[in-house]
């Protein structure tokens, strides 16, 4: 398992903080998933042989927000 942070931008309430959480929680080998509106940021805990980065930040943008 691996551990990232995904700096997030555009979450504007908890609504939002709810989806960023759904979206990245139905992605293929994630297995934890801790958004946080300030500072903008998810902690994501992936297994890097069922996923990767670029699929978790596309995800995020996908669902309306900036990931970096």
């Amino acid at each position: 398992m691996e551990t990232i942070v995904i700096r997030i931008t555009g979450m504007r309430c908890q609504a939002c903080v709810q989806s960023v959480r759904a979206v990245l929680e139905a992605l293929r080998g994630v297995e934890a998933v801790a958004v946080s509106l300030e500072p903008g940021q998810a902690t994501v805990s992936y297994d890097p042989t069922l996923g990767n980065v670029a699929i978790l930040r596309k995800a995020v943008e996908q669902a309306g927000f900036d990931a970096s």
